[in-house]
């Protein structure tokens, strides 16, 4: 059997979908956490100087938490091999990409404030200022907006998962979004944020249900 390791920071980020898909699948795989400390050192040894990585027997280590996620999903069965099927799963993927971009702006002009047109030398009072208003504007506006959006494709669903009657990696993507939110991993933003979907959270409720993702959580599942 092959050996798996996923190494990323020790938070959800854009790792959490792989780690659901490799429990949901029923794969075993060592889910390597480093610390903030560590990162300048490791970084150096990383292809693009990004994570997530995954290795597969000790070989050269492969990058892209997208591609990650569909190779995943082609060993597991949650991705579709029929090609119209997967490209319902690969809209969701798609959603959440986008989704994810706008509400880690805060957090990337926090860290690389030059790219995104702010001086580097910007005091750290005024940076926090700005990125408190990016994140209260985003709970009001762009958060609830993208939360719509996937409420919308539910209510499609007679089955209550995104595309057919079985979790695909579209299920995948919405649970660690619904559970980044709900387990405070998204500062400023409430807990409760996701509250005025229903449906999202029937789905995230019978998704961390299960009992792979019961024993990957624990008690780890939020409001």
């Amino acid at each position: 059997m092959a050996r798996y390791k996923l190494t990323y920071f020790d938070f959800p980020g854009v790792a959490e979908k792989i780690r659901i898909a490799f429990r949901l699948g029923g794969i075993d795989f060592e889910d390597d956490r480093i610390d903030f400390a560590r990162w300048p050192e490791f970084k150096a040894r990383t292809p693009y100087g990004l994570l997530p990585l995954l290795s597969v027997d000790g070989n050269a280590p492969m990058t892209q938490s997208s591609a990650i996620l569909r190779y995943i999903g082609r060993l597991t069965k949650l991705y579709p091999d029929d090609p119209e099927k997967a490209l319902a799963v690969d809209e969701i993927i798609g959603l959440e990409e986008d989704f994810f971009r706008a509400r880690s702006l805060p957090w990337f002009i926090g860290r690389n404030p030059v790219a995104h047109g702010h001086a580097a030398n910007m005091p750290g009072e005024e940076a926090a200022r700005m990125q408190s208003r990016l994140r209260s504007s985003m709970a009001s506006n762009e958060i609830p907006r993208f939360l719509t959006f996937f409420e919308a494709k539910l209510a499609q669903s007679v089955t209550g998962y995104f595309c057919g009657d079985q979790p695909t990696l579209a299920d995948c993507v919405a649970m660690a979004t619904v559970h980044a939110f709900k387990t405070g991993a998204m500062d400023g933003v409430p807990l409760t944020i996701a509250d005025p979907c229903p449906l999202l959270n029937a789905h995230y409720q019978r998704m961390v249900g299960m009992p792979s993702l019961r024993a990957h959580y624990g008690s780890n599942v939020g409001c």
